[in-house]
């Protein structure tokens, strides 16, 4: 009877910590596929310089819902719009040269502790897309 309780709580411990590590790599692959899409579709989405915002909601409607417009549950949980953050390099004149959509302040509650991310993930693409406005 010792031995089995000795052996099944060496056994839950391994096999808890395994869970709390795959469902953390799973939340944060989920998030990294998510900021990549978005940022190839900002690459090649057309940029109005008079509505900014419609570039930036349509990019973090991607990251939180999987498409440009909005839905009614986010890919993983607890992510809101205030923890996507879209940048756009501009050139000399005004004109942007790339975007940057990145996670911040978002915390992946695992099992027995939480992971904080701070800036990523992280993707930065060339923009190759139309710009417009006047």
């Amino acid at each position: 009877m010792l031995e089995f309780a000795l052996g099944f709580f060496v056994l839950w411990a391994i096999f808890s910590g395994v869970y709390q590590v795959g469902y953390a790599f799973y939340v944060y692959n989920a998030l990294l596929t998510s900021v990549s899409n978005a940022a190839e579709l900002g690459s090649k989405l057309a940029y109005d310089t008079t509505n900014t915002s419609a570039y930036t909601t349509a990019l973090k409607n991607m990251v939180l819902y999987g498409d440009e417009t909005a839905g009614s549950k986010t890919l993983v949980p607890n992510l809101t719009a205030s923890n996507v953050t879209v940048s756009v390099n501009p050139d000399s004149a005004g004109m942007p040269t790339d975007v940057t959509v990145a996670i911040t302040g978002y915390t992946i509650n695992a099992l027995f502790t939480t992971y904080s991310l701070t800036n990523k993930p992280r993707v930065t693409t060339l923009y190759y897309g139309q710009i417009g406005g006047s």
